[in-house]
Parts: structure tokens; C-alpha cells; sequence
């Protein structure tokens, strides 16, 4: 079986494991609300939602001294150089234990800095047992040049033990004629392919190798380097905490599909969790939750004024050049009124939620406001994710569009 294949394979397998996760959650609701009614069902609603804000996932950054793995580390989690919570970079002073970093306020991603492995009497088995390897989801194997053989014994360790790694050659900015290059990769690779690590193949290696800088993101394969963890990260529930803790930096149109996935989850809550009367509305609805989760979407995708701003300087423009390619209101103006007359439209619509939300149905029958309260709310949510990913494509376009012409 070829790369690619198994690929396919075990991708396609985590996102039916999704659906799982899903018809699991919608499976416990409607057992609690056969057997207690709402008073049962809303504290597990609650805890259902508490258990995704709250998943944390841990990524581990190995390497010898100097390679740049604070950088990295700094890069991933959005930090610039010197700000609270940053890695220190540009030290000779080696970490004796992992030091872990994250984004002040948001558990849900933790990025480990390892100590090196360039010691004497190193051995690949014994530093993993001393680091709790389980605890993280994935690993990035990082060398400013040929990897080392002490790396190659880390990578053949992981990889028995069914860890995900990835092989990331830093500082190719100051060695550019090599990305990209096929013999450059094999070079740099040779220790962890050839000898006693001989089965880790170079097919195997080179699909899990990418070129970066660690000092800016957006140029060679950052993106890509992440973007590979987000995509083969398992279980779901890590998965989706990758791709929302890093999601400057992850494929929208995968992070737009793992939020999409719980919306039921939301409409739920807003419909049984401090429900208000709404003018107009046959039933009432937390109004407040529902203009937090769009803002949320919002966000995600890139859409914020930080965020335009941030795309803007990337191509030497002004923020409105990007901001004006944005048509929904509410990724413009978003208030708890302009929700509620978005939600009223779709309830006089009364428009059935799509086939793959079909299975919600019974539980919604169930609500205090009923299958239309529900179904007028996914409804909602959906079209705001779907608008939202139409205004990033077009923003995505427009600065291709700049960088092209200039």
C-alpha cells in the first residue's frame, strides 16, 4: 500500500470517528431525556460542552541545542519574540526538563520544549520513558542540518511505538537552494534511513519532512508541518482542539467541517441552557450563547479586526483593502438583535435541517420549544459558518490577487 493510501485510509477512519463521537453525544441526550426529562439532560448538555472547551493537547518539540525550537514553539503559537508567555529564544542554556508553553487563557494546546538529546549516554528508549510519551498527541523532530543519529534513534522509537513525527529541517531561509530539493532532503535524511534505522524508509521519511523557517510562518512549509498534525491527530476531541487552539494556522476548510459538526451540539444548548424570551419568537433561546458561538466562528475563521489586520500587513495594505471583501452583516456588525432577527427569519422560514443533521429530529421533537426551535437554530448557526467561510475564500483571493500584481 502506497503513502498516500494509507493516508486516505486512517484520515477517512478519524472522520467517521467524529460522527461516532457525535451520535454518541446525541445518543446520551436523548437517554437522559427519556428518562428525566429536561432537568436531566440540561446538567449533561453542560458537561457535553465543558468537555470540549476543556480538551488539551500536548505537543512535544525535540532537537540539539540551537536548532531553533523555541522559535518554532513561538511561531505555532502565534507569540512574537519577547512577549509574555513566549518561549526565550537566542539562549545557550539548555532546558534539563520539558518546559511547556501555551497562550495565556486558552488550555486547549500545549507546546513542550524537550530536553536535548545530544548527550552522553544517550539512549532513545530511556529518554522517552523519563517524558511521559503518551501524553502527547504528536512530535516534531527538528535539525538545523543533518539530522543526528540520536535523532534517528528517537524517530525509529516513536515510530514502533505508533507515535505521530514529523521531521522539520529549520533555518532553510539561510539555505534555500535546498527546499524542495529531492537529493538535499535525502542528504539531510540519510542518518535516519540508512544502518540499524534502515526501516525507517526514505518514503516513510520523506512524507513526514518539511522545510521551515522558524521566524516567520507564513513562508516554506510552517503551515504545512502543523497543518499535517491537525489532519492526523486522533482522537476526534484532540483533533478538533488542535485545529481551534491553532487555528491561525490550520485549513479552514477542515476547521470549518469540525465545527460544523457541532452545531446540533450548540443548538441544543441554547435552546435548554437559560433560555430568554425573544420578541417575535414562538419559543425562547439564550440569545447571548448564540452571539458568543457566531463571534467564535468569527474568529476561527479569520474574520476579526486582529486577524484582518494581521493578513492586511502580510501584503502591505491597509485593513479596509481586506475588510471590504466581507459581505455578511454579522461578520461586520454582530449584536445579540441582529441574532435575534437573523434567528426569526429562519424560523418563519421553517426550513428542515439538512440530511445530515436529520437524525437530531427526535431529540428536537423533544424541546421545550420544539423541533422548530432546534431546527431555526442549527439553521442559523450553519448559515452563519458556511457565509463566514465565503467571506474567507474571498479574502483569500484577494490577496493573491495583491500579491500577484505587485
Amino acid at each position: 500500500m502506497c503513502e498516500l493510501d494509507d493516508l486516505f485510509i486512517r484520515t477517512g477512519k478519524k472522520l467517521m470517528s467524529m460522527e461516532l463521537e457525535v451520535e454518541g453525544i446525541l445518543g446520551r441526550f436523548s437517554d437522559a431525556m427519556s428518562g428525566g426529562g429536561l432537568s436531566e439532560m440540561a446538567p449533561l448538555v453542560k458537561a457535553e460542552r465543558r468537555r470540549f472547551e476543556c480538551m488539551a493537547v500536548h505537543v512535544a518539540v525535540i532537537g540539539t541545542s540551537r536548532v531553533g525550537k523555541s522559535a518554532f514553539i513561538n511561531s505555532a503559537l502565534g507569540f512574537k519574540n519577547g512577549e509574555d508567555g513566549a518561549a526565550p529564544t537566542g539562549s545557550a542554556q539548555q532546558v534539563e526538563k520539558p518546559v511547556s508553553y501555551g497562550r495565556p487563557g486558552d488550555p486547549s494546546c500545549v507546546f513542550w520544549e524537550l530536553p536535548n538529546i545530544e548527550v552522553a549516554g544517550f539512549s532513545p528508549g530511556g529518554y522517552l520513558r523519563a517524558l511521559e510519551v503518551d501524553r502527547y498527541v504528536g512530535f516534531f523532530v527538528l535539525s538545523s542540518g543533518r539530522f543526528s543519529q540520536e535523532a534517528a534513534g528517537i524517530a525509529n522509537e516513536l515510530r514502533r511505538r505508533g507515535k505521530q513525527l514529523y521531521f522539520v529541517r529549520t533555518k532553510i531561509d539561510l539555505d534555500t537552494h535546498g527546499y524542495k530539493n529531492k537529493e538535499f532532503a535525502e542528504d539531510v535524511l540519510h542518518l535516519v534511513t540508512v544502518d540499524r534505522f534502515a526501516h525507517l524508509d526514505i518514503e516513510y521519511a520523506t512524507a513526514r519532512f518539511f522545510y521551515v523557517s522558524c521566524l516567520d510562518a507564513g513562508r516554506f512549509d510552517f503551515i504545512a508541518c502543523i497543518q499535517a498534525l491537525q489532519k492526523n491527530s486522533s482522537p476526534p476531541l484532540q483533533k478538533h482542539a488542535l485545529l481551534l487552539s491553532l487555528h491561525h494556522l490550520a485549513n479552514k476548510l477542515e476547521l470549518k467541517s469540525s465545527l460544523k459538526e457541532l452545531i446540533p451540539l450548540s443548538a441544543v444548548y441554547s435552546c435548554v441552557i437559560d433560555p430568554v424570551p425573544v420578541e417575535r419568537l414562538p419559543y425562547g433561546v439564550n440569545v447571548n450563547f448564540l452571539c458568543n458561538e457566531i463571534r467564535f466562528y468569527r474568529t476561527m475563521l479569520g474574520l476579526d479586526y486582529k486577524a484582518l489586520s494581521r493578513s492586511a500587513r502580510s501584503i502591505g495594505r491597509p485593513t479596509f483593502i481586506l475588510s471590504d471583501e466581507i459581505q455578511t452583516r454579522m461578520a461586520k456588525e454582530l449584536t445579540e438583535k441582529s441574532v435575534s432577527e437573523e434567528l426569526l427569519r429562519w424560523t418563519e422560514k421553517n426550513v428542515l435541517v439538512s440530511p445530515n443533521n436529520a437524525k437530531w429530529i427526535p431529540l428536537l421533537e423533544t424541546l421545550p420549544g420544539g423541533k422548530l426551535s432546534g431546527a431555526s437554530t442549527i439553521r442559523l448557526l450553519d448559515a452563519m459558518l458556511e457565509q463566514f467561510m465565503d467571506d474567507a475564500y474571498r479574502i483569500q483571493r484577494k490577496m493573491v490577487d495583491v500579491v500577484r500584481d505587485d
